[in-house]
């Protein structure tokens, strides 16, 4: 039996903690929850995270279908301790649309949202 080398930019991500990223100016807010999720999204997919393309392909063409969406889904409700809808995470636009969705649920004006991804 052989083992292959971890695939690079498939360590773990370490979480951004929700009450910092509250404090936050919008920009920094942003910035911090595109490292975690370009991280995510390239752990899912085994490729390094400064390889995610946020803003020229939607979620799917990037290779987030259902059962990517679902994990990705489960480990940023997890981590950010919010509600991410599956179906919205899986049709958006882009991986930076999910940022700033997210970035916007986080701040101090958002914390009363508990859904990310716009409608």
């Amino acid at each position: 039996m052989t083992t292959e080398a971890p695939t690079e930019g498939t360590a773990a991500a370490e979480p951004p903690d929700p009450a910092r990223l509250a404090a936050l100016a919008p920009e920094e807010r942003r910035q911090s929850l595109d490292r975690y999720v370009r991280d995510e999204i390239g752990r899912l997919l085994g490729i390094a995270a400064d390889r995610v393309d946020t803003t020229g392909r939607t979620m799917y063409s990037l290779g987030i279908g259902s059962i990517a969406g679902l994990e990705l889904q489960c480990r940023l409700e997890a981590a950010l301790h919010i509600t991410v809808d599956l179906q919205r995470l899986l049709r958006a636009n882009s991986a930076a649309e999910l940022i700033d969705c997210l970035a916007g649920q986080l701040g101090p004006d958002g914390a009363h949202q508990r859904s990310a991804v716009p409608a």
